[in-house]
C-alpha cells in the first residue's frame, strides 16, 4: 500500500487551505458614506483626508471642532496648513471673537497672535500647493473663540465656508 500519494494530497490540501487564510483583503474603494460638514480635528493624515473629501464635496461650510481646548497662538501646525491655503488663494482668514460681554484678557495680543498664525513662510507656501489643500481655496475660513470656564479664551472651531463664485 502506499501511503505516499494520500498523504502528499492531504499535505497539497492543507497547504492551500494555509495560503487561502493568509490571502489578503481587495483593496477596498473609498468609503460611499457621504462627505461630513463637520470634522473632530486630530492631528493625523485621516483629519487632512476627511477635511479635504468635505471640501471637496463641495459643503457649502465645513466645521472642524477641537477634542482638545486649543488657544488662538497655538493652533496645531496641520490645521495652520489648511489656513494658509485659504489664504494664498485669496481667501480670507478671520478670527471671529467671542461672544461675551466680559472682554478678553488682551484682546490686541489675542488677535495679533491669531492673525500672524499663517504668515506666508516658504514651507507653508509649498504645502498649500499640494493637491490636498488645494480644495481650500474656495473657501474662506473663520477662526471663532469663545471664552472658557476659567476665562481664558480659546478657539471654540473653525469654520471653513465656501467663496461665493
Amino acid at each position: 500500500m502506499n501511503i505516499a500519494l494520500p498523504l502528499r494530497r492531504v499535505l497539497a490540501l492543507g497547504l492551500l487551505a494555509l495560503l487561502s487564510a493568509c490571502q489578503s483583503n481587495p483593496p477596498q474603494a473609498e468609503s460611499a458614506e457621504p462627505p461630513k460638514a463637520s470634522v473632530q480635528f486630530l492631528d493625523v493624515q485621516g483629519f487632512d483626508r476627511d477635511l479635504s473629501r468635505a471640501m471637496a464635496a463641495p459643503l457649502p461650510a465645513v466645521d472642524v471642532a477641537f477634542y482638545d481646548r486649543i488657544t488662538p497662538s497655538a493652533l496645531p501646525d496641520r490645521l495652520q496648513k489648511w489656513l494658509a491655503s485659504v489664504e494664498s488663494s485669496g481667501g480670507s482668514v478671520k478670527v471671529v471673537p467671542p461672544k461675551s460681554t466680559v472682554a478678553a484678557k488682551s484682546p490686541f495680543l489675542l488677535i495679533s497672535a491669531a492673525s500672524s498664525l499663517w504668515s506666508a513662510s516658504k514651507a507653508t507656501r509649498e504645502y498649500t500647493q499640494e493637491a490636498q489643500f488645494k480644495v481650500a481655496h474656495s473657501y474662506n475660513a473663520e477662526i471663532q473663540l469663545k471664552i472658557d470656564d476659567k476665562g481664558d479664551t480659546i478657539v471654540d472651531k473653525v469654520l471653513f465656508i465656501q467663496r461665493k463664485p
